[in-house]
């Protein structure tokens, strides 16, 4: 009662008031960012333990078990989800809503490092990774060709695609998929290296300490101070076969004369299929407070202006765009709403049969929707 008696007495602080709310709410309508997840920190980590040569039941017995138990008497725990792999333990851990995230991966930690001392030496470094909406790809694309192999390809995505892409404000981070990374093989000839008297080792011992690039000192000079830097490393096959080895009779026994360097790639880890063709695909990942619609038009204006730079064979190709199922939800809202508003307006009408009802009616529904959304806007929400 209050509030309405001093609405109408004072009718000229109640239209500016109203006025004002509206202004403000299309205000923070404007700068509202757009996200397909709501902000919100899910209390669930996901532990990855990687155990090189296990069998999974090798696996469950000696890592999966001990791990989950250890686990299971942190406080806090909901659910405890684990599955053995070839040579890899994966660990899903499900905490009450109320736990911190970042206390729930300090506890995983030190419950794992509580038992260390019963594990298998060969068990590597546990992984966690907290599991985040926000982490799945925001667009991701392939590159295709009929021309090029997958490791031309790869070379064209990794690091000339990708490092244009994490140039974006709001990229957090750039994958590529079913690639083929490039690898020097040196593969040795035994019998040469029998006739040249020389050992694995010594051609190991020849590869590390020739290939590689250090600091080695600086030089002061009068006004001025200059970083001496050791350029050695190696990009080239034939580079590689210049290597000296050892000297054998004063003669210098270099690497090309007991193996032969090849320049191919590394074995497949991963693979990307478009359309039943062999790509390389690229996931673009958002990083947190940053609009994915937004995010998305950056990234594909980007990449209309890369492919202009691309060979004529290389086919780049947008498999998902996360920036246009937001904008239909959007827009989907938005229709529910003026439907909503408008059949509210018609009841009102129809059942009170007074225009002057009416009208407030469909005064007091715009301003309440664009008055939330400064709320909206103010404590951070998309």
């Amino acid at each position: 009662m209050i509030i309405s008696d001093f609405a109408i007495k004072r009718p000229m602080v109640t239209v500016v008031s109203m006025v004002a709310l509206a202004v403000f709410g299309l205000f923070a309508l404007w700068r509202l960012q757009t996200d397909e997840y709501p902000d919100v920190q899910q209390p669930v980590v996901m532990v990855g333990i990687p155990y090189p040569g296990g069998s999974p039941q090798g696996v469950e017995r000696e890592i999966l078990k001990p791990v989950e138990d250890a686990i299971r008497g942190i406080s806090g725990v909901d659910q405890v989800f684990g599955t053995a792999f070839d040579g890899y333990a994966q660990i899903v851990v499900v905490f009450l809503f109320e736990k911190d995230i970042q206390s729930a991966s300090q506890d995983i930690r030190d419950a794992i490092s509580a038992i260390r001392q019963d594990l298998p030496l060969e068990m590597k470094e546990p992984q966690l990774r907290r599991m985040d909406p926000s982490d799945f790809p925001v667009v991701s694309l392939t590159l295709s060709s009929e021309s090029l192999t997958p490791a031309q390809l790869t070379r064209i995505a990794d690091p000339a695609i990708t490092s244009e892409l994490r140039g974006i404000a709001g990229v957090s981070q750039v994958t590529t998929v079913g690639e083929v990374k490039r690898e020097l093989t040196v593969q040795i000839r035994p019998q040469a290296l029998q006739s040249a008297g020389v050992s694995v080792g010594q051609v190991v011992a020849a590869l590390q300490s020739q290939n590689l690039a250090a600091p080695v000192g600086r030089v002061n000079g009068a006004l001025d101070e200059r970083t001496i830097r050791l350029q050695g490393r190696l990009d080239d096959p034939r580079d590689f076969a210049q290597l000296v080895v050892a000297e054998r009779g004063g003669q210098m026994v270099r690497l090309g004369q007991v193996a032969d360097v090849i320049d191919g790639s590394q074995e497949q880890r991963s693979l990307a299929l478009f359309n039943g063709k062999q790509a390389v695909g690229i996931d673009i990942t958002k990083a947190k407070g940053y609009s994915t619609t937004a995010l998305s038009a950056k990234v594909i204006k980007k990449m209309e202006a890369i492919k202009k730079t691309l060979p004529p064979s290389v086919q780049v190709d947008i498999v998902r765009d996360a920036g246009i199922r937001v904008e239909h939800s959007v827009r989907n809202v938005e229709e529910a709403l003026f439907e909503g508003a408008l059949l509210t307006v018609l009841v009102v009408f129809v059942f009170l049969n007074s225009w002057r009802s009416t009208v407030i009616t469909g005064l007091a529904l715009p301003v309440s929707v664009l008055a939330s959304f400064i709320a909206v806007w103010a404590f951070g929400f998309t």
